[in-house]
């Protein structure tokens, strides 16, 4: 046999090998589809237990584990802002069995704020679905009872001093520029970079005028305390306070949702992530699921992977400006 027939002979043995690893790889993936999931999945929340978001996620959660038919265990990784716990799954392999709940700062605030993150969340995730949706709200202390929006600006331009604010998240923080942008009135920020523990006790001691806080957390914090919500982010008013107006309503043009979102590795097979999207897609929608979440101020929000990617890279623009303007930076 010639030298050229061998070297042929030996290149369509080689794309034949190529054909049936990829063949078999594929094969393999499929199966593993199928089987998915034959063992308990293990969800990380980089939040304290017991707090909003992790409070939304095991809602969700529990629902999910039902129409998988299958363990789900919640472990708990705060830190870095979320970024322990997201760089975790971030670099956990792709095969479904470990995934990420968070919240939006996760993957629009803190690649605004940090130069290091431990991971890229655009690179390293893979959007399952976003979770819940819930609005912040502004609030005066009793000096401002029964006041409006408009009642606030007013004085606050006839104000000697700027009027200090409470502020606990970054998403708060946003939003104080995003008011203080529209309304033209002198404001000052005051952070609370332990939590949000501190923010109604200062508000009702005077040391602060005005607190923005998310609903699941303003919402427990205002019973019994004499504050008066005076405007929510969301684009429509919320069913749980039907009296307090949207910005827009009191006229000043901020809106901004905070969500949750259900991420898994990068990598991950596509027919596993198909499956996952449609089974976090039918938990949602179950009823169950929004009872749950009433108690915490949210509603059920759920998208595909490429509208949750969409809805990131929007909000991330959204906020880059105000990240700017007030010169934040990661803590």
């Amino acid at each position: 046999m010639s030298k050229s027939i061998l070297i042929k002979l030996a290149r369509r043995i080689g794309v034949l090998c190529v054909l049936g690893v990829a063949a078999g790889s594929a094969a393999m993936a499929s199966a593993q589809a199928q089987e998915y999931p034959n063992k308990p999945i293990r969800v990380i929340v980089p939040y304290g237990a017991g707090q909003a978001t992790d409070l939304m996620c095991r809602v969700f959660l529990e629902q999910l584990k039902t129409v998988l038919k299958q363990s789900i265990v919640i472990e708990n990784r705060p830190g870095a802002a979320t970024n322990i716990g997201a760089a975790f799954v971030a670099k956990a392999p792709p095969d479904g069995y470990t995934l990420l709940c968070t919240g939006n700062a996760t993957s629009v605030a803190n690649p605004l704020l940090y130069e290091n993150m431990g991971f890229d969340p655009d690179k390293d995730l893979t959007p399952i679905t976003a979770v819940a949706a819930t609005g912040f709200l502004l609030l005066a202390g009793s000096e401002y009872k029964d006041r409006s929006l408009q009642d606030l600006i007013a004085k606050a331009r006839t104000s000697p001093q700027p009027l200090l604010v409470g502020l606990a998240s970054t998403t708060a923080t946003v939003i104080y520029g995003m008011v203080q942008e529209a309304a033209k009135i002198p404001l000052s920020r005051v952070p609370y970079t332990g939590g949000n523990t501190g923010l109604f006790p200062d508000l009702m001691r005077g040391e602060t005028n005005l607190v923005i806080e998310a609903m699941p957390s303003a919402m427990g914090l205002m019973q019994g305390q004499n504050v008066t919500p005076l405007a929510v982010t969301l684009p429509t008013r919320s069913k749980l306070l039907p009296n307090v107006p949207t910005f827009r309503e009191a006229g000043l043009d901020v809106t901004l949702v905070g969500w949750n979102g259900f991420y898994a590795p990068s990598g991950l097979p596509p027919e596993i992530l198909a499956q996952l999207s449609r089974a976090a897609i039918e938990a949602l929608n179950n009823p169950a699921v929004a009872k749950g979440f009433e108690p915490i101020a949210s509603v059920p929000m759920p998208t595909t992977p490429d509208e949750l990617r969409k809805i990131t890279l929007e909000d991330r623009e959204k906020w880059r400006p105000m990240v700017k303007l007030l010169n934040l930076k990661a803590n």
